[in-house]
């Protein structure tokens, strides 16, 4: 697939972040996007086999984009600076991610899903302090420790059977998803921009069409999509809305909320997960969930007062900030 179209890539000053109205507007709209995605693919998976559901679901997302860009005034190429995102998303956060997403909910209920994917935190926290000696301020580690807590809570063995092969199995994909998830967050809230992530998302988008297609051919040649008429605005949604559309926002809220900011405020998805499996799919809902949701609530509060970066960490270099990573 080529972008036709495209044009060199700019050479102004750094991409300026989100203020904190809009960033929390995206926030809101992701978090009801990709937490209600989980139980929109565990359906979707009935009829559409894992490696092939993620190669359309990227398809119709690149799509979408280009569409959008091309009425913009075409594609621009990526800067040397923004490869490693580029490389970084398109294998890690889209293609590793969404494959082993597909796999694992084959076996575990989606709400579920949700809430072990999202146990991305407690592995960004643990890269950032043993990678780059991070220091957090009092109120990043009492919401971290809050949304863990909050998560652990939500994976009480009461409704989760630990015993079984297939729910392990699943399990251990999922983490090891969120491990995948974590460093790419990472990696995107200490590079300096040089293109919007609106840009850089097709780019993305293609590189992860590469081994998503060569899994489908590897592993389900043969298999075919059960026709339903479901199954199109299934696709649609999860190609427009949490692909297209949700990678946009996630960047942009990456970049414009703080690491620790970003990464416990995302737990606002598992939490609409969880909600959307039980209402949508039945999935069972204890008193041990609800308290899991307030505590979440209560971590996510407590970062959400130091959310906009000083301009002087948004311009940091990608590997460095000016001052401890302080929020």
């Amino acid at each position: 697939m080529t972008l036709a179209g495209t044009r060199p890539a700019p050479t102004h000053a750094p991409v300026p972040v989100h203020g904190r109205s809009a960033t929390y507007l995206l926030l809101g709209a992701l978090a009801l996007i990709w937490g209600g995605h989980w139980a929109v693919t565990k359906v979707g998976l009935h009829y559409v086999p894992p490696f092939t559901y993620s190669t359309i679901r990227v398809v119709i997302g690149l799509a979408a984009l280009l569409a959008i860009l091309t009425a913009r005034g075409g594609v621009a190429r990526p800067g040397r600076e923004d490869l490693p995102v580029v490389l970084a998303v398109g294998l890690g956060q889209m293609a590793a991610t969404m494959a082993l997403i597909s796999l694992a909910l084959q076996f575990v209920p989606a709400g579920r899903s949700a809430i072990l994917q999202y146990t991305m935190p407690l592995w960004a926290a643990a890269i950032q302090l043993a990678v780059y000696r991070t220091r957090l301020t009092g109120r990043e580690v009492a919401g971290l420790l809050l949304g863990i807590a909050g998560v652990g809570v939500l994976l009480n063995p009461a409704t989760i059977d630990w015993r079984s092969p297939e729910i392990v199995l699943g399990s251990g994909m999922l983490l090891l998803g969120a491990v995948i998830w974590a460093g790419t967050t990472i990696l995107l809230r200490r590079h300096a921009w040089r293109s919007p992530p609106l840009e850089l998302i097709p780019w993305e988008l293609v590189v992860a069409l590469v081994p998503l297609t060569v899994m489908t051919l590897i592993f389900e040649r043969g298999r075919t999509i059960e026709p339903d008429p479901v199954v199109v605005p299934i696709l649609a949604f999860s190609g427009l809305l949490a692909t297209a559309f949700a990678y946009f926002a996630s960047q942009s809220i990456t970049r414009s909320l703080s690491p620790m900011g970003t990464t416990v405020s995302f737990l606002a998805v598992p939490v609409v997960g969880l909600a959307s499996g039980a209402i949508a799919l039945g999935e069972p809902l204890s008193v041990l969930d609800i308290v899991g949701f307030a505590i979440v609530a209560a971590g996510i509060a407590c970062v959400s007062s130091r959310a906009a970066p000083s301009p002087e960490i948004a311009d940091a270099s990608p590997w460095t900030s000016p001052e401890p990573e302080a929020g």
